[in-house]
C-alpha cells in the first residue's frame, strides 16, 4: 500500500521568493525505511513539510502538484489531522519541548487528544524507557543536555503512536551509543510496520537499516536507490560521509565496484588483510586553559554536575572533549567561557579568571560558540550579528565593516548578510554564529557541536577555516563533539 505520494511537485518560498523544490515525484509504501539526504538547503526540510502539511498551512508557499498522504491532501487536511498519521521530530528539540517537566512534555500531546489517565501514564512511561529517558521524568526540561532534548523530543512522538515517523537529523545532538540506540530503536519501530523516514547526514549507522536511500539536489530528487547501490554511485556529491568501511574498502580494493556498509561486509570482502596505524606525539606547552579541582551544582540539583575536574589544555593546540550526553561537557564549557562560575575550584584561562572579566576583555580572549546557535542570535541581521561582536572587541568603523564581510566570505555566508538570522536554516544559523565569534579573533575559542546541522561538505570545509585560524594565529581550540571521525582528525589531545 502507498502511504505517500508525490507527482511532479513545486514548492517556492513566497518570504523570501525562492523555488525550494521543483518536479520531485516519488512514492514510499506502508512499512519502508526511508533515508533521505543531500546538501544543506537541497529541499530535504521542504519535502518533509510538504508530506506533513505545515506547508502551506503554517510556512506560506505556492504548492503545486499532487501529494497524498494516507490518500488525503495534507494541503487541505487541518495540520492537527494529518498529525495523526504522520509524526515528525524536527532538527531543534526546542521547538517541540512544551512542558517544565519531562513527563509532562510526553503527556502534553497524549491530553490534546483526550487520550484517557490510565492509557496515557503507560503511553508515557513506554515511550520514555524507549529513549533512555525514564530515569528523568521528573527532572526540568530546561536542565536536560541538548542530545536528551532530542531524545526527549522523539520520545513525545512516539506516544502518538503515529503510522509514519518523519525525523530531520534526529541524531545531531547524541553521543555515539545514543546514536545507535536511536537507531536501533527506529529499526524495532520499522519491524513492528512503521513507515519510518529518517533526513541524516550521520548515515553510517542507519544506512544498513534502510529500504532505500532518497537524495535530493537543489529541489530535485537526483537518486532513489537501494543502500548498496546508492554508496556505489557515491553519496560524498550529495554532501554526505559514507561509511567509513566503505571508504576504506576503497583504499584497498578500488578496483571493486560495490563496497560493503557495514563491518561485518567489511571483514568478509578483506579477511586477512594488515593495516599499519602510526600513533601521534601529544602536544606539549604551557597550559592555557586550566580547571583545578572544578565542582559545578546547578542551583535546586543534590548532585553536582561536574565532580572535581582537573584539566590543562597547552597553548596553541586542538583539543576536544568527549562524553555521553548529561555528562557535563557543555556545563564545563559555561565555565571555562566564564559564563557561570564554579561552585568550587579554579578555572583560568591564559593564567586569568574569565568570570571576572569585563566584556571586551572577554570577547577578545575567549571566543565560544554555543551547542545552540539560537542562544547568541539577537539582531535583525546577519551582518548586525557579527558586527556586535567586533564592537564589543573595540572595531569601529571601515575596519568593523571591512572585517564583518571578510569573515562571512571565508564561512560562505557573505549572500546572507542582508538577511535576518532568525530565516535561516539551522545549518546556516551555526555558520553565522561561529561567524561572530570567529570575527574578534579570540586567543581561546571553545566550539560546542560546531559542524552541528551541516552537511559533509560544509562542515569540512568550516572546519579546515577554523584550523587555518588556529595555526595563523596560535589560537588554543576547545571542541567538543560527539562525531568520533571529527575528534580523530582533528584533534591533538582528547579529554
Amino acid at each position: 500500500m502507498k502511504v505517500i505520494e508525490l507527482n511532479n511537485v513545486f514548492v517556492r518560498y513566497i518570504e523570501p521568493y525562492r523555488l525550494a523544490l521543483r518536479e520531485v515525484t516519488l512514492e514510499i509504501e506502508e512499512g519502508e525505511f526511508v533515508l533521505l539526504v543531500g546538501r544543506a538547503g537541497s529541499g530535504n526540510s521542504t519535502l518533509i513539510n510538504a508530506i506533513n502539511g505545515v506547508i502551506p498551512n503554517i510556512i506560506k508557499a505556492d504548492v503545486r502538484g499532487r501529494i497524498s498522504v494516507f490518500g488525503k491532501d495534507p494541503r487541505t487536511a487541518p495540520v492537527y489531522k494529518t498529525a495523526v498519521d504522520v509524526g515528525t521530530v524536527y532538527q531543534v528539540p526546542e521547538s517541540q519541548i512544551f512542558a517544565l517537566v519531562v513527563e509532562d512534555d510526553v503527556a502534553f500531546g497524549l491530553e490534546n487528544r483526550a487520550v484517557p489517565p490510565e492509557e496515557m501514564r503507560a503511553r508515557v512511561q513506554e515511550s520514555l524507557e524507549l529513549v533512555g529517558l525514564w530515569r528523568k521524568r521528573g527532572h526540568p526540561t530546561f536542565l536536560l543536555s541538548g542530545g536528551e532534548k532530542q531524545r526527549l523530543a522523539i520520545a513525545a512522538m512516539l506516544a502518538l503512536r503515529p503510522r509514519v515517523l518523519i525525523l530531520d537529523e534526529p541524531t545531531s545532538m547524541l553521543d555515539a551509543v545514543g546514536t545507535k540506540e536511536v537507531f536501533e530503536l527506529l529499526g524495532e519501530l520499522n519491524e513492528r510496520g512503521m513507515t519510518v523516514i529518517v533526513a541524516e547526514h550521520k548515515v553510517e549507522k542507519v544506512l544498513p537499516m534502510a529500504d532505500r536511500v532518497i537524495a535530493l539536489d537543489n529541489g530535485t530528487v537526483a537518486l532513489d536507490e537501494e543502500p548498496h547501490r546508492a554508496v556505489a554511485k557515491g553519496l560524498q556529491k550529495f554532501g554526505v560521509e559514507e561509511p567509513q568501511v566503505a571508504q576504506l574498502h576503497r583504499l584497498v580494493r578500488p578496483e571493486d565496484p560495490a563496497p560493503p556498509i557495514t563491518v561485518e561486509e567489511f571483514l568478509r570482502a578483506n579477511r586477512g588483510l594488515t593495516l599499519e596505524v602510526e600513533e601521534a606525539e601529544p602536544p606539549a606547552g604551557e597550559g592555557s586553559v586550566k580547571a583545578r579541582g572544578v565542582v559545578f551544582r546547578y542551583p535546586g540539583n543534590e548532585e553536582p554536575t561536574l565532580k572535581g575536574v582537573d584539566m590543562e589544555i597547552p597553548r596553541g593546540s586542538v583539543v576536544s572533549v568527549v562524553g555521553p550526553n548529561g555528562s557535563g561537557k557543555s556545563t564545563l564549557m559555561y565555565l571555562l567561557a566564564g559564563i557561570n562560575r564554579p561552585t568550587s575550584g579554579v578555572v583560568e584561562i591564559e593564567g586569568k579568571n574569565p568570570f571576572e572579566l569585563s566584556g571586551p576583555e572577554r570577547v577578545r580572549l575567549v571566543g565560544y560558540a554555543f551547542q545552540d546557535p539560537d542562544q547568541m542570535l539577537m539582531n535583525t541581521t546577519v551582518e548586525a550579528e557579527i558586527a556586535m561582536t567586533l564592537r564589543l572587541a573595540g572595531v569601529r568603523g571601515r575596519a568593523l565593516r571591512s572585517l564583518a564581510r571578510q569573515t562571512a566570505r571565508d564561512l560562505g555566508i557573505e549572500g546572507l548578510l542582508g538577511r535576518s538570522p532568525h530565516r535561516l536554516s539551522v545549518g546556516q544559523r551555526r555558520l553565522v554564529s561561529l561567524a561572530a565569534v570567529l570575527a574578534a579573533s579570540p586567543r581561546v575559542l571553545i566550539l560546542d557541536e560546531p559542524t552541528r546541522g551541516l552537511d559533509r561538505e560544509t562542515a569540512e570545509a568550516t572546519m579546515k577555516y577554523i584550523i587555518e585560524m588556529h595555526r595563523e594565529r596560535e589560537m588554543t581550540v576547545v571542541l567538543v563533539s560527539h562525531d568520533m571521525r571529527q575528534v580523530g582528525d582533528y584533534s591533538q589531545l582528547v579529554y
